[in-house]
Formats: C-alpha cells, sequence, structure tokens
C-alpha cells in the first residue's frame, strides 16, 4: 500500500429502499457487492418520455444492457443488510482507538440528502451510529487501564456551518464565529465552546441537546433535511509520568462530521430554502475542489481557504490525521444522477494521501496539563497555608494558657485578699460588738439603785 493511503479510506454505503419509493414504480439501480467491496450502478432507461422529473411521472423503468453500467471498487462497501454496528466495526473502531492513543481521526459522511448520512454517524435510539458506539469505546477502554500514572481528561464541541457562518450549538449565543491559525499550521474556531465529559451518557446529553438547533428544512427529497454541516468534535488527552517530575502528555482529536446533502436546486422551492441550497452546493463544490486538488499530480496549491468547511477540515483532508469517508447513496433509479456524481467523487477521494502521526504536547494546549499545574499550585498553597496556620494556633494556644495562668494567680491573689479583707472585717465587728459591750456594761455600771447621784461610789 502506498505510504499514506491507509491513512486515509473511503466507504460507500447503499442504503435500502424506503417504504414510500416501492409503490412508486422505481427500480434499484445500485447493487453492492460486499465481497469484492465493488459497487454497480446501472443507468436507467425510460421506456416512455417523461415532461418533467416527480415521482408520478418517471415512467416505467426497463433494466439497463450491460454497456450501461459502471463499477466501482472501494476500501469498504455496506449494502442495504449492513447494520450499524457492521458500519461502526468496519469505517470507524480502528481509528476511535487511534484516538485514545494520540492520533487525529475523522469520519466523514457525505452523500445526497436523504441517503443515510445522519442515520450513519447519529443514529436513533434504538439503532445507535457512530458517535454513541464510538463514546461508549472511548469511556469503556479509558477505564479498562489500570496504570496509575496514566490520567485522561475528555472534552468535546459541536459546531455548524450554516450559509457560510459558523455556529456554537452547545452555546446559541455564539454565532459567525471566526476560524483563526493556531500558529503550529493549524486553525481553530474562536471562542468555541468545550465540554469536559466524564462518560459517554455526558456525551449523548450534548449531542441531543446541538442536535435541536440544527437547521433544518423539508424538501423534495426529505421533510427533515439537514441545511447545515455539522462537526462533533472529541479531543481526549491523556497525561502520563515522564520519569522526570513532570507529565508526558499526548492529544487526540476525533472529528465526525455530517456534511449537508447535496441535492439538485428546486426553482419551485421558497427563496430561503433555495438560498440554503446554493450555499450549501458552493460549500460541497468546494469540498469537491479540494479533494480534486489533493489528488491531482503536481499541483501544488490546496484551496482549503475557499469555504469554512475546508478550512475547519484541513487537517482531515491531507493532513496529519486518519480519515474514513462514508459515501452514502440512495439506491432507486430517481436518485440516480446524484448517485453517479457521489461515487465519482468516492472513488477520488480514495487518492487521498494523510501522514498521521502521535500528537505529543507539553504546551498550554493540553487541559489537562493546565489543570495538573493548577492542582499542584493549589496543593501547595493549602500546606503553605496549613503549616502558617498550625504554627500560629500553638502560638495563640500558648498565650492563652499564659493568660489563664495569670487569671488563675490573680485570682488566687483575690481570693486571698478577700479572705484577709473578710478576717479583717470580722475582726473589726467582733472588736466593734466588744467596744459596744463594754460601754454597755459601762453605762449599766453607773447607775445605782435607789440612788440620785451619777457620780457613783468609790470602790
Amino acid at each position: 500500500m502506498c505510504e499514506g493511503r491507509e491513512n486515509f479510506k473511503v466507504a460507500v454505503r447503499v442504503r435500502p429502499r424506503l417504504p414510500n419509493e416501492v409503490p412508486s414504480g422505481f427500480l434499484q439501480c445500485v447493487e453492492a457487492d460486499l465481497v469484492h467491496n465493488t459497487v454497480v450502478a446501472n443507468k436507467p432507461i425510460l421506456k416512455k418520455a417523461s415532461s418533467r422529473i416527480g415521482i408520478d411521472d418517471f415512467g416505467e423503468f426497463v433494466r439497463p444492457e450491460p454497456s450501461q453500467t459502471q463499477s466501482f471498487t472501494y476500501d469498504v462497501v455496506l449494502g442495504k443488510d449492513s447494520s450499524q454496528q457492521d458500519v461502526f466495526l468496519r469505517c470507524a473502531s480502528d481509528i476511535v482507538k487511534s484516538v485514545i492513543n494520540g492520533y487525529n481521526g475523522s469520519i466523514i459522511a457525505s452523500g445526497q440528502t436523504s441517503s443515510g448520512k445522519t442515520y450513519t454517524i447519529a443514529g436513533t435510539k434504538e439503532e445507535p451510529g457512530i458517535i454513541p458506539r464510538a463514546a461508549q469505546i472511548i469511556f469503556s477502554q479509558i477505564g479498562s487501564y489500570s496504570n496509575p500514572a496514566g490520567q485522561y481528561l475528555v472534552r468535546t464541541s459541536y459546531l455548524q456551518i450554516y450559509n457560510e457562518k459558523i455556529s456554537d450549538l452547545l452555546e446559541p449565543s455564539r454565532e459567525n464565529l471566526k476560524i483563526r491559525e493556531d500558529g503550529c499550521g493549524g486553525v481553530f474556531v474562536e471562542t468555541l465552546s468545550e465540554h469536559v465529559v466524564r462518560d459517554a451518557e455526558e456525551i449523548m446529553a450534548l449531542i441531543k441537546r446541538g442536535t435541536r438547533l440544527r437547521a433544518t428544512n423539508v424538501t423534495r427529497m426529505n421533510k427533515e433535511s439537514s441545511r447545515s454541516h455539522a462537526v462533533f468534535t472529541i479531543i481526549i488527552e491523556h497525561g502520563k509520568d515522564d520519569g522526570h517530575g513532570g507529565m508526558a502528555v499526548t492529544i487526540g482529536k476525533l472529528r465526525l462530521v455530517d456534511l449537508a446533502g447535496s441535492e439538485r436546486l428546486d426553482v419551485d422551492a421558497e427563496s430561503k430554502l433555495q438560498e440554503e441550497t446554493k450555499n450549501i452546493n458552493v460549500s460541497l463544490h468546494n469540498f469537491t475542489k479540494v479533494v480534486t486538488a489533493l489528488t491531482t499530480p503536481g499541483v501544488k496549491y490546496i484551496p482549503y481557504r475557499d469555504s469554512k468547511l475546508t478550512r475547519i477540515l484541513q487537517d482531515c483532508l491531507g493532513g496529519n490525521c486518519k480519515t474514513t469517508m462514508i459515501a452514502t447513496i440512495a439506491p432507486t433509479s430517481e436518485c440516480y444522477i446524484e448517485t453517479i456524481n457521489t461515487l465519482k467523487f468516492a472513488k477520488r477521494a480514495k487518492n487521498i494521501r494523510n501522514i498521521a502521526q502521535v500528537n505529543e504536547d507539553m504546551s498550554e494546549k493540553a487541559l489537562i496539563s493546565s489543570y495538573q499545574s493548577e492542582i499542584k499550585r493549589l496543593k501547595l498553597q493549602l500546606q503553605e497555608r496549613s503549616s502558617g496556620t498550625d504554627i500560629d494556633y500553638i502560638k495563640l494556644l500558648q498565650e492563652r494558657q499564659e493568660e489563664q495562668r495569670e487569671k488563675e494567680e490573680v485570682k488566687t491573689k483575690l481570693e486571698m485578699q478577700q479572705k484577709l479583707a473578710d478576717e479583717a472585717q470580722a475582726e473589726k465587728t467582733k472588736l466593734i460588738s466588744r467596744i459596744r459591750e463594754l460601754e454597755d456594761k459601762s453605762l449599766c455600771g453607773l447607775s445605782v439603785p435607789g440612788g440620785a447621784s451619777k457620780r457613783g461610789a468609790s470602790w
């Protein structure tokens, strides 16, 4: 396999016919060969002419001649009976595990409106897609590691590109966000919110919250068509002891991309829908231009800057990333033209070369490093304050004990003085009583019964 070829793979998923397509007379014009990873497209031929394209006016189709078939081979082909688990195992599982180990990875779903992109990426509650399965694998694998020196931190973001404007699906007030360069050859979306998550359930809660805000509209092909490109990003930081008292950090980034569907412009549609379709088609055209430039020998300039989508996905297309592009197609004759365009685009994308390498980061980009530094600083601060508090407490205790001793001494002195005062008072009272007694006796001794003299007799 050519260098870099293993880092960019292309899968095609052929969805089954929908219930409303079966009674409409549409033949299945696509056949999937899962053994040889081949898709065969049969060009439909009308028995009668049709004045316009519509569900009721296609006429009856006949099987084409062999000369009117086209065959395409890809890395992976999934048919109408392929389960969501099959899709995850063959298209996403290895990439998710690589991201846990510090690589960049991306899964990009592209294709016509109503061909199964959102179903493939997000799925339903009963049949979960790539995002919920990836979340389960990430936290299951992290939880299985028993290395006490290793620490993981997982954070997420969720954005949409609608009419060439970037908005934060998790913080609705953040709209028309700007793309900036990070100084290391990469880009980031300025002020896009990131949310630390602790388990798969928290990821799914964020997905549910953000998806409710995603732009949708009713189109000819889909009653709830996604009218924006959506990019859900999971960043996994792994920090472990570097053996020198520091922390070695790897940062893996997983982008899960659900592109808006390509669709023919409906001249009868309302102006808002026409504007949406126009912007979607221009964005997808620029996406195709980047793929074409990357796969054309001798081309040096890659027009990443021509659209917000290609600028954000710059690493995924020809950069430091392990990427799988899943092209989803509808099997019916009504969708034949878009199906052929998708198959041709996917065939060209097979020639993209990515060079993936582990992202080792010791800078402030690593949130876990920032957290560890802050924790260390706070612990040191706590230790210093705790130590100072102990010293102050001992000193205060000693002072209080000294004060208590002094109080006891003062109390003893006061009690002694009080005792002396009481004794003195008692003695004083005794003396006064004695004096009065003597005085009384003296006065009594001066009275002579029956006599009138007050001078008394001579003893």
